[in-house]
């Protein structure tokens, strides 16, 4: 694994011993391993040293990190003509911008189709062409995917002879049939999956990494990303033949292309494409180009959803606030709303549509709220990670553009592959499918189609669609959990993974502040997820009657952590119930400014009560430092460490950089002076003991105030360093400063 992400080739996992009690989501926690000396090389890289555990756990190599740092395009781009049929399909389009023929843009509905069309549209536009239709089917009475009364009104009205299938068209055999029987040139540019059996639709050229006979490992892009490789193959087509010459007007200079990719990382994110190598790249591109706001749809948007100028235009952003509006549209209004808003360029037409699109998106949330309240009332039987099989729910009276949020929802709650459909126009059940790691939903919808047991529908891995009678639900539904049946989902239910185990004192601003450099977050690439070890539950606070705030304390430490709509939830009561207990927490962190100040928060996925050698009364586990003066040690020290958490390889490789760290926990053992001038002082936390060097400290206050110190408790401010001696190697403390505690601290 060569660029951070959970994938195949990441290290072995460990689940948790047989001490660990379960948790209150009843999920078991799996905990990522690290090659021995994996993280001190990543260290020796450049790498934090929270960064290297997390990246080290994820397998990355200290040979990779330098290009993961960076991740730039040029380094990431392939050769676009590596995908099947893509010389052939660009060199169609750069002639039809020579000759200035018209061309016809069909593409599908969500964020993904919209910025596809928005991206096609722009890069014409940059290439001195503006002769295009643009139409995109009607949700409800089209439905997904190119139609041949729609392809052939597309030649019949708008005389296009050459159209581009933008996001779909990969199983429209009979849609594609027809329009090329009536003499249409079909450019499909797609991503999802094809058939299994290898077969192709007709057309001019087929373009989608996920054919079968495709090779160029590029299956993970969006449609969006494939358009963006599209227009590098056909504007270097159009800069062979001459084109960019500035003559009958013509552009002067070929289009920088890179500065599309804001829709390219808005479409990789809201399609939930996983984040790495190319897709890591384009997001890490565009987002800087989203924040600046190049695009005026895209700066409409984030004005009325209150993302202020000088705020950045995040993943998250794209995945939790801009996508949702974009959907809104295709979901409940015009599907065409969200591509018209993106390729608009008049200013008072893009502030109309981008408040239309706020308006359906507040409209869509009370409407997905009240289907999944109905999808989840079916389910009640279910129990969250125990029934490994399908969460089916048909909702009578729901809106079909929000059945794929319910759909999700349900998913979410029952720990399960879940689908809900409604009745459509045709009386038949339509609907969505939202899964899980390890069972994929599109490849088991389309075996349902090839055996006719549905009348359709298809989908990619983690999301799909559907249409069938109500006669093929119960035979659907079987051969839907036999195939669950078969998967590692099945045998192991959800797991949930966790990158590294900490304590609350490495929780510090500049060490979470250092894992942003694995951004961007999201599908293959999830925040860094950590088991806190044994922490109490200090305080509650319950926020808008559905959230809880917690504050957890080690020591004399403390941390605020979240988690949402919980409240009245068996989640919830436990929480509740284990007030004032030591816990361990499954967390993301990330930091928290309130009226400038900077501090570290977490946000809560799992709770469960601390067990084995972690579950120490929190009071004494973890080095954290004590109020007073001692807390100005720590202002001095790089880090804070225990004695038992040293590294010897890792600081024998960082010695040179004079690196300090604060020793807490230490007790004075044994003192002994050396020539008579130097004190060696032994220390030991409990089970670890080491030697601290104070140089010239023979004589004066400096002794005297250790040797009142043996059998006393110590927080100790020094350098850590490798000693060698007849061929072996300790850590000692080259010893700068201390302090004395009164209280018993081992």
């Amino acid at each position: 694994m060569k660029d951070g992400t959970h994938n195949d080739m990441a290290v072995g996992t460990n689940e948790e011993g047989p001490g660990a009690a379960p948790s209150f989501r009843s999920r078991d926690w799996k905990l990522l391993e690290a090659p021995a000396g994996r993280s001190v090389a990543l260290r020796r890289a450049g790498a934090n040293p929270l960064l290297s555990r997390v990246l080290a756990a994820r397998g990355m190599l200290e040979e990779d990190y330098a290009n993961y740092a960076e991740t730039l395009i040029k380094d990431t781009m392939p050769d676009p003509f590596a995908m099947q049929d893509m010389e052939k399909g660009a060199k169609r389009i750069a002639r039809a911008i020579r000759e200035g023929q018209r061309i016809g843009i069909w593409s599908d509905y969500d964020v993904d189709g919209a910025a596809s069309a928005a991206l096609f549209i722009e890069a014409l536009r940059m290439c001195g062409h503006r002769d295009f239709v643009l139409r995109i089917p009607d949700r409800i009475t089209e439905g997904y995917g190119p139609n041949a009364p729609g392809l052939l009104a597309m030649q019949a009205e708008n005389d296009c002879q050459l159209i581009c299938c933008l996001d779909a068209g990969i199983v429209a055999f009979e849609p594609l049939k027809a329009a090329v029987a009536s003499g249409v040139e079909m450019i499909v540019i797609d991503h999802h999956n094809a058939e299994q059996d290898g077969s192709l639709p007709p057309g001019y050229a087929i373009i989608n990494p996920n054919r079968i006979d495709d090779t160029s490992g590029l299956g993970h892009l969006c449609a969006a990303g494939v358009t963006f490789c599209f227009f590098v193959a056909v504007v270097r087509e159009l800069r062979e033949s001459g084109h960019f010459d500035g003559k009958d007007g013509r552009p002067a200079e070929r289009p920088e292309l890179m500065n599309l990719l804001d829709l390219v990382a808005l479409a990789t994110v809201c399609d939930v494409m996983k984040l790495y190598g190319l897709n890591r790249a384009f997001v890490r591109a565009g987002v800087p180009i989203l924040t600046a706001r190049r695009h005026p749809g895209i700066a409409a948007l984030a004005r009325v959803a209150d993302i202020r100028d000088d705020q950045p235009i995040d993943e998250k952003s794209c995945g939790w606030i801009l996508g949702p509006r974009i959907n809104a549209g295709g979901r409940i209004g015009k599907s065409d709303s969200g591509a018209r808003l993106l390729i608009a360029e008049d200013s008072i037409e893009i502030e109309e549509r981008a408040a239309a699109l706020h308006a359906m998106n507040v409209d869509r949330k009370e409407m997905s709220d009240t289907v999944t309240q109905a999808a989840l009332a079916q389910l009640e039987d279910m129990v969250p990670g125990r029934d490994r099989r399908l969460a089916f729910a048909v909702v009578e009276e729901a809106h079909e553009g929000v059945v794929g949020i319910s759909a999700g929802k349900a998913k979410e709650a029952k720990d399960a592959p879940a689908i809900v459909v409604t009745r459509d126009h045709n009386g038949n059940l339509k609907g969505s499918a939202r899964s899980v790691a390890d069972v994929n939903i599109g490849h088991i919808i389309q075996d349902a189609a090839a055996a006719n047991l549905i009348l359709g529908g298809g989908g990619h891995g983690m999301a799909g669609g559907l249409n069938l009678r109500d006669d093929q639900i119960e035979g659907f539904v079987a051969f839907a959990n036999a195939e669950i049946a078969k998967t590692q989902y099945f045998r192991d239910g959800v797991l949930s993974e966790a990158d590294l185990e900490v304590q609350l004192k490495e929780l510090t601003v500049p060490a979470i502040q250092s894992l942003d450099q694995m951004r961007p977050f999201g599908n293959g690439n999830q925040k860094p997820v950590m088991v806190l070890k044994s922490v109490i539950i200090e305080g509650l606070r319950i926020l808008k009657e559905q959230h809880y705030k917690i504050t957890f304390k080690a020591g004399a430490q403390r941390v605020d952590g979240l988690i949402w709509g919980v409240v009245g939830s068996e989640i919830g009561k436990a929480i509740e119930a284990h007030h004032g207990q030591v816990v361990d927490v499954l967390c993301t962190a990330e930091i928290n400014e309130y009226n400038g100040r900077l501090s570290p928060q977490i946000m809560i996925e799992d709770i469960r009560p601390a067990s084995g050698a972690g579950a120490l009364d929190a009071d004494t586990a973890g080095p954290s430092l004590p109020d007073g003066e001692a807390a100005g040690l720590a202002a001095s020290a790089d880090e804070i460490v225990r004695l038992a958490e040293v590294d010897l390889e890792e600081v024998e490789i960082n010695q040179g950089s004079r690196r300090l760290s604060l020793v807490t926990h230490a007790r004075v053992d044994e003192i002994r002076d050396i020539k008579g001038t130097h004190l060696k002082v032994y220390l030991s936390d409990g089970a670890t003991t080491i030697i601290a060097l104070r140089w010239n400290g023979v004589g004066g206050k400096t002794e005297e105030r250790f040797r009142q110190s043996v059998g006393m408790d110590l927080s100790l401010l020094g350098e850590l360093e490798v000693n060698e001696y007849r061929g072996k190697k300790d850590l000692q403390i080259k010893l700068k400063d201390f302090e004395r505690h009164e209280e018993r601290l081992i």
